[in-house]
């Protein structure tokens, strides 16, 4: 037994039939030059790498096509519930989904919110009349106050009905917003100034529009107090709201109609 250079025992037998000629030999096979090197032949299939890639890439592509597309529907229904919460009346088709909508609506208070913020001066709301959706853009436009010697007092309901007498320009807004006053529910519960609703009434109001000095506001007054005179107060809350934006409101804003006040109006003036 020899020992190697580490101390380790090695079995010297093996050794005893190797030639150094074989020794050498086996070292040439392992030796590496130059021209050896050159002559060595590999594969490489380019064609198959770049399709490899292209796949690779492809799927991935699709991965983000895909995603982005959830992100897209996700976004879509995002703004589509907004947009049906801020104007339930666009889901009048669906009972079931408007009556969800509304539900939202009125937990949020969405529109007292965008009154206060003056949302519904920018964006139309959605209202339903005559089984048709029409979209009511609330005016920007606001009246001054001017007293005069007809000027209509709060809580008063003993007012004169004779047909010669003109409103001016605060009073006949200011006299249609306490009209609406007695067909609806206030969100907060606060009503300033209620007088009742009459025939005669309704055509002192439409023969004082022309004192309204902003055409867009004056025509939809004028249109929508029409329906008033042929016994429907359907639209009483856009009309409230919409002259209570003119009278420059901060509370008060109405909610719904008071279908029972309604009820009463049109059996004792609207038979």
């Amino acid at each position: 037994m020899i020992k190697n250079k580490k101390g380790f025992d090695i079995d010297n037998d093996i050794y005893e039939d190797i030639t150094i000629e074989e020794i050498d030999k086996e070292i040439n096979k392992f030796h590496i030059d130059k021209e050896k090197i050159e002559n060595i032949k590999y594969s490489f299939d380019k064609d198959g790498l770049i399709k490899d890639a292209i796949d690779k890439a492809e799927k991935d592509m699709d991965k983000n096509k895909i995603k982005k597309k959830y992100i897209k529907i996700a976004a879509s229904i995002l703004v589509l519930l907004s947009i049906g919460v801020y104007s339930p009346a666009l889901a009048y088709t669906l009972p079931p989904v408007m009556n969800v909508l509304e539900k939202i609506n009125d937990i949020l208070k969405v529109d007292e919110i965008s009154a206060v913020l003056q949302l519904d001066t920018i964006i139309p709301k959605a209202v339903v009349e005559d089984n048709k959706i029409h979209f009511i853009k609330i005016t920007r436009y606001k009246v001054d106050k001017i007293e005069s010697d007809s000027q209509v007092e709060n809580n008063s309901e003993e007012k004169s009905d004779d047909k010669t007498i003109s409103y001016n320009e605060y009073e006949v807004v200011n006299i249609i917003h306490q009209m609406s006053n007695s067909i609806i529910n206030p969100a907060d519960g606060k009503k300033y100034g209620v007088i009742e609703i009459t025939p005669e009434k309704i055509d002192i109001v439409l023969n004082s529009l022309q004192n309204i000095n902003n055409e867009g506001a004056r025509n939809y007054l004028e249109n929508e107090l029409t329906k008033w005179k042929e016994g429907n107060f359907s639209n009483g809350v856009q009309v409230h709201n919409y002259v209570w934006h003119m009278l420059d409101g901060q509370i008060g804003i109405a909610s719904s109609l008071d279908e029972d006040a309604i009820s009463k109006t049109k059996k004792k003036y609207f038979k």
